[in-house]
């Protein structure tokens, strides 16, 4: 059974080096992909954490504390 199925490799060699290429590709696109994901993630993460806060004071209604966010009236501050 392995002597036919390397018999089979052998004249079917330009599929099986295509396969093998194609596959290849998508691991490492996949591979990429994660990489980056996970880059946006860290990212966000350090520059968060160099400002250097503790707690984040919104209105209601911004999308975000860095989106849009109208800033506090003086006499809410204190």
């Amino acid at each position: 059974m392995l002597r036919v199925t390397l018999r089979d490799l052998q004249w079917r060699r330009r599929r099986f080096v295509i396969t093998i290429v194609g596959t290849s590709l998508v691991f490492a696109m996949t591979l990429l992909l994660t990489g980056l994901s996970n880059g946006f993630r860290v990212e966000a993460n350090n520059t968060v954490d160099a400002l250097g806060f503790d707690v984040y004071l919104a209105k209601a209604g911004p999308a975000g504390p860095f989106i849009g966010s109208p800033p506090f009236p003086e006499a809410e501050v204190a």
